[in-house]
């Protein structure tokens, strides 16, 4: 033991504690409001706020269970501090039943009179409710946790004291010992300690220090504000100390990088963290922590969110360990994660390496456009794990970070090219494709060659990209989807995109001038585009019928369009599943006493609400009063002036678009949701489109109002409600019919 005690600053009492701490919840609150009342003469401290009612100094909590071989050296090693004993305390926790540790913790304490030790019992074991005992427990204003198969060096809750304070939060060395004593102060846990000495630093910024129990010292208010999860069968530790690291911006620093002050970790072979790789253990459990760090995400990219996004990739390290081991197990596993109920697991982990399919999208997640969602709904659908090149959109798109969750169960790397984006500028796509190709072909080299290739546009880039891709490996069965029409607008017009004839060009006019086909003639990059995905490609994808038939009918050799039919596959765009409506919970306010339409688009020259507008303005005064058409747009405040002049600003509320998974979950919450068609115009004979936004509709299980083009797509699906795009009497009628089958308080109930 040592000769002298460390005293340090701060206020210090002693005080007679008795010799066994109850298990009773009323005797022990009484006695800590004893305790407290007594304190009261701190009330001076300059602590702050919190510690006016705890003595200065520190509370040990050590659980145990079954440890009489184990809590000696603990206890002995805590008797040796250099830190005065009227400092600090050591609460020890029997968890379980007798097995003789109380006796020896009794006999510690005959021969250490001048150390505070209070045992406390609870007959059910239980890791987090013992901790939970101890921590309701203590008295002093900072606390510390060691296990009882681990010790302390003789300096280290004085050091770990002087660095403490409410801010901030205190961190020792730790050092793991094997069975046979032999010390390994270079483990990795002391490695990112040791090199964060000499500095504070958030402690959020470091997810590998919060994510255990050892060698820290928090505020002892902080910890007894919250639990730890005693449904929890491992991983407690974890949320714990994560709930504790976001309850203030703590900074951290290493109280010392002394050997005297280290907290030496004892690697046993039947502790958690050496576990057998089972199922239940690997799996099960990770889930569960998972799903109690993710109640603890705002999902607002903050460095708390950080922090529990690295703490759940740790806890997924372990599904990854598992199926590594365990491959054929993989059907399971996803089965057990898409029923856990966590949001947002992270799939690029447990995917590392294992995708044998290549996916291009030139705009993709996190991009906020509806092309990157479609394409990331086309990759559930399609069901393999895939490597994805897609374009750094940052300059034209805004950032949903939530939208990755869409396909991350199927996403293995995400490489995002750096290049300048456009839709129709020749220089910009020929430099996404000559930096796309270098690092599809270094990801193609690694897995071995891919079985399948999947490109899909708007946006010309991607199948500009899969087309050389296609040319360089032609094995590779290429799907190629377009969306829309491409080389048309939505008015039947030519879309305008000069081609200069380089380099590039010169590699997709030789890689196609063999097959046989008619070359297009000073045709724009959009026609280039269809024609080397109708000619290359192994499988064309189409939204819909009339899409197929119209693209087509801008095919002029005769040969080709037979081709394209042979390969020519129709499928709408993808429904979420039904779990994607729950990720974000929106609290958007929709009144219970109004009649709730929702609409989500943006309006062009042939696609507007001015018929729903005008039906709205010229409605019965009950229909006008009780219908309130909520317009989520990119410009609100264009409409805003509009509703003005109407005198709708009192029906019609004008919004700005919600991230897309917000979106979904809103859709389930509206009393009906519009939808309109592209009216034809101009050289339009037929309508190709078919909006998007009705396979988002359709998962909500609510009721939609569709404003139709006659013959068109969209007019073919499953609709409540039906009236003619751009007819005002005709929009007047269903809103009437829509407002007759709703009723104050109660929802449309026609699906």
């Amino acid at each position: 033991m040592n000769s002298e005690k460390k005293t340090l600053p701060g206020p210090a009492v002693a005080f007679d504690y008795g010799s066994t701490m109850l298990t009773n919840a009323d005797a022990r609150a009484a006695e800590i409001a004893e305790l407290s009342a007594a304190a009261t003469q701190f009330s001076g401290s300059s602590l702050g706020p919190g510690f006016l009612v705890k003595p200065y100094g520190v509370t040990v909590v050590i659980p145990t269970f079954r440890g009489v071989d184990r809590i000696g050296r603990c206890l002995q090693s805590l008797a040796g501090q250099d830190l005065d004993p009227q400092m600090f305390e050591v609460v020890l926790v029997v968890n379980g039943g007798y097995d003789g540790t109380q006796d020896i913790a009794r006999s510690f304490r005959y021969d250490h009179p001048q150390h505070r030790l209070r045992i406390v019992s609870q007959s059910n074991p239980g890791a987090g409710a013992a901790r939970n005992l101890g921590i309701a427990a203590a008295r002093f204003s900072y606390l510390t946790m060691v296990d009882d198969d681990d010790y302390v060096g003789p300096e280290f809750l004085s050091a770990l004291l002087a660095t403490a304070s409410p801010q901030r939060v205190s961190i020792a060395p730790i050092i793991d010992l094997s069975a046979d004593g032999r010390e390994y102060p270079g483990n990795a846990l002391n490695a990112q300690i040791r090199s964060r000495a000499g500095t504070d630093f958030k402690l959020a910024s470091a997810p590998g220090i919060v994510g255990f129990n050892a060698c820290k010292l928090f505020p002892t208010e902080v910890l007894q504000a919250i639990r730890y999860a005693e449904d929890l069968s491992s991983g407690e530790d974890v949320f714990f100390m994560a709930s504790a690291a976001l309850y203030r911006d703590f900074d951290a620093r290493v109280s010392t990088s002394a050997r005297a002050g280290a907290y030496f970790r004892v690697l046993r072979d039947d502790s958690i963290s050496r576990q057998s790789q089972n199922f239940d253990f690997a799996v099960t459990q990770r889930l569960a922590v998972i799903r109690c760090l993710e109640s603890l995400r705002l999902w607002d990219g903050s460095p708390g969110d950080a922090l529990l996004v690295n703490l759940i990739k740790s806890q997924a390290g372990f599904v990854k360990r598992y199926l590594i081991e365990h491959s054929e197990q993989r059907g399971r596993v996803i089965e057990t994660v898409e029923a856990s109920g966590v949001k947002d697991f992270p799939w690029a982990l447990v995917n590392e390496e294992m995708a044998r399919h290549l996916a291009v999208s030139y705009c993709f997640a996190p991009f906020a456009d509806t092309s990157a969602v479609v394409a990331a709904k086309a990759i559930v659908e399609r069901g393999n794990i895939v490597d994805v090149v897609s374009n750094d959109m940052g300059k034209v798109r805004e950032i949903d970070s939530n939208l990755s969750s869409i396909a991350a169960r199927f996403v293995d790397q995400a490489v995002e090219i750096d290049a300048p984006p456009s839709f129709a500028g020749w220089k910009e796509i020929s430099e996404f494709v000559a930096k796309g190709i270098a690092a599809a072909d270094r990801l193609d080299a690694r897995k071995g060659g891919y079985r399948t290739l999947y490109s899909r546009v708007q946006w010309p880039g991607s199948h500009f990209l899969a087309a050389l891709f296609k040319l360089r490996h032609p094995a590779v069965i290429w799907s190629a989807e377009f969306s829309d029409p491409l080389s048309h607008d939505a008015a039947g017009r030519p879309r305008e995109g000069v081609v200069a004839h380089d380099q590039m060009f010169e590699v997709f006019r030789r890689g196609v001038a063999g097959k046989g086909y008619s070359l297009p003639k000073n045709a724009s990059l959009f026609v280039w585009c269809e024609f080397l995905s109708y000619v290359l490609a192994d499988e064309l994808i189409f939204t819909n019928d009339l899409q197929l038939r119209y693209m087509l009918g801008k095919i002029p050799d005769a040969r080709l369009r037979k081709e394209v039919v042979r390969k020519a596959v129709v499928r709408a765009h993808p429904t979420p599943p039904r779990t994607s409506y729950s990720l974000i919970n929106s609290d958007y306010f929709l009144s219970p006493s109004v009649l709730n339409i929702g609409y989500f688009g943006n309006f062009y020259e042939n696609r507007s609400l001015s018929d729903v507008l005008t039906a709205l303005a010229n409605s019965p005064a009950d229909v006008r009063r009780q219908t309130r058409l909520h317009v989520f747009t990119s410009n609100p405040d264009s409409l805003t002036h509009e509703l003005q002049a109407l005198g709708l600003t009192g029906s019609v509320v004008a919004q700005g678009y919600r991230p897309y998974l917000e979106f979904l979950n809103l859709t389930t919450r509206f009393d009906v949701l519009l939808v309109n068609d592209v009216e034809r115009v101009g050289n339009l004979d037929i309508n190709p489109f078919l909006p998007s936004k009705y396979s988002d509709y359709v998962g909500s299980g609510r009721p939609i109002w569709g404003l139709l083009d006659e013959g068109s797509a969209l007019s073919g699906k499953t609709l409540a409600y039906r009236s003619t795009a751009g007819n005002a009497v005709s929009a007047l009628a269903t809103l009437r019919q829509i407002h007759a089958d709703w009723r104050p308080g109660n929802r449309v109930d026609k699906v």
